[in-house]
């Protein structure tokens, strides 16, 4: 009963799930680290809000091009991720494991 209601519910999934997520995510060409990574399971999805680092002298463009290429990468990648929300940081930032 409590692994049937955990599926209904938003929980939190394995570790080894976030893991793989955050490898998919440095993988795409432009991404410098991955910050914060934050993943849910809803029903029978899941539910990515991502922050990746990119070179800070990059145009909102570029970003954006980025933002959408992780987005791509995390929802083609068979994990029955159906939304992913991508902030885009410059990099730079203190405490930030490049990837």
């Amino acid at each position: 009963f409590r692994q049937a209601l955990g599926d209904v519910m938003d929980t939190a999934v394995p570790a080894e799930i976030e893991a793989q997520v955050r490898r998919l995510a440095a993988a795409v060409p432009g991404v410098r680290a991955v910050e914060k990574c934050h993943i849910v399971k809803s029903g029978l999805s899941l539910l990515v809000d991502i922050h990746v680092h990119v070179d800070g002298a990059l145009t909102v463009r570029e970003g954006h091009d980025i933002a959408h290429a992780v987005k791509d990468a995390l929802t083609g990648a068979h994990l029955s991720i159906t939304d992913v929300g991508v902030h885009i940081e410059p990099a730079g930032g203190e405490g930030i494991v490049e990837g």
